[in-house]
């Protein structure tokens, strides 16, 4: 059965800050919870570990935000992050509830102007959950009832992969009528914490950001451009169980990353984007020049997949210029670059996307588009 994604449609967060400006805050807040020393020296050493071990603006230009706390220093007065209150700021059962806030306010906004239901709705995200969950709720409130709401959650930054298989699946079990529409909501600014201060942490403080995004897939070739889904591979790295990890804890979510992920992902790609390849009838040839998608989970990562893989660097253009924009948004990172692709009038009709996504697990995620123009 052919399977079709298209119909991208991006909902900015309400805030955007300069990567600089988020630095500066970040080392305020560090100094704030107690990074040692008296504040004004705690700051000035914090500005300089996020210059050694953070993103910097030149690969990150700007992270976009949900929250207000950000773009000021008034602690008392946050949403968040009162760090008056503690050092950490506000528990995990006020974060949560701030997203299932701000998750229903942009499904609504997703669907404003939407009439026809969508047989199915799959909700994405592992920043935040609550039930009824937004999908649900926005599926009564246009009085959907025969809308099927399934939940992809806690997955990380590969999610788009298990959701659009699953979208599939229910397509063919629909016996290939209706669309399947898949949104991801990631507020990942809602899990920093300033009180931990140690180079891992700093690194993840300093890429991730919050995006929003929908998309449909259906199993009949839509009047619009799009990509067809040829092909899909997922696959856990070996002795790899402890190198990324995203947990619920008492602050907030909290996640792990060893310093020796990207060279891990890189060791394990060829032989999986081979796997891919054969998957999907496509030559070896075709797939070393086709355009990649890559979940840009850091600048680290993209170069090695670039290095590892050969390519050039108008291959991975587009992944690039969506972390510099925005961030890593977790999974909806990946639609944001597809997004991109599709929207991009230089990329011809029967190009060859090859996309990839890493996670926890250590996961990887694979499958091969091929771009048809309308």
């Amino acid at each position: 059965m052919p399977i079709f994604l298209y119909d991208f449609r991006r909902w900015l967060p309400a805030h955007v800050t300069p990567q600089a400006v988020i630095h500066e805050w970040l080392a305020q807040a560090h100094a704030k919870a107690g990074a040692g020393d008296e504040p004004t020296l705690a700051a000035a050493r914090m500005r300089r570990a996020f210059e050694r071990f953070g993103c910097a603006p030149d690969r990150v230009a700007q992270r976009f935000h949900a929250l207000e706390d950000f773009t000021h220093q008034d602690w008392g007065r946050m949403r968040i992050f009162d760090l008056t209150m503690a050092s950490e700021g506000h528990s995990l059962s006020a974060r949560t509830a701030y997203f299932a806030e701000v998750s229903s306010q942009v499904l609504a906004q997703l669907y404003a102007d939407e009439a026809a239901a969508p047989s199915h709705l799959i909700h994405v995200t592992c920043t935040g959950y609550a039930s009824p969950s937004a999908a649900q709720r926005l599926a009564a409130a246009k009085g959907w009832f025969t809308t099927v709401v399934t939940h992809a959650y806690h997955m990380g930054c590969y999610a788009a992969f298990p959701a659009v298989r699953q979208a599939a699946g229910f397509l063919l079990l629909d016996g290939a009528s209706g669309r399947a529409d898949v949104v991801h909501t990631e507020l990942c600014t809602l899990h920093l914490n300033p009180a931990l201060h140690d180079p891992e942490q700093l690194v993840i403080q300093s890429l991730f950001a919050d995006g929003f995004i929908r998309y449909t897939v259906e199993a009949t070739p839509p009047a619009a451009t799009c990509f067809e889904l040829l092909a899909a591979v997922e696959e856990i790295v070996p002795d790899s169980s402890d190198a990324m990890t995203w947990q619920c804890a008492e602050w907030g979510f909290h996640m792990t990353l060893a310093r020796d992920v990207p060279a891990r992902l890189a060791q394990a790609l060829p032989g999986f984007v081979a796997r891919l390849a054969r998957k999907g009838g496509q030559t070896e040839a075709a797939v070393r020049n086709a355009v990649y998608a890559v979940h840009p989970g850091g600048p680290k990562i993209i170069e090695q997949v670039q290095a590892v893989l050969e390519l050039d660097a108008s291959q991975v253009a587009a992944s690039q210029q969506v972390l510099r924009q925005h961030g890593n948004m977790s999974s909806a990172t990946l639609p944001h670059v597809w997004a991109t692709l599709l929207g991009d009038a230089a990329i011809p009709d029967g190009a060859l996307i090859v996309s990839l996504a890493f996670g926890p697990g250590l996961t990887l995620c694979g499958n091969l588009l091929v771009k048809r123009w309308s």
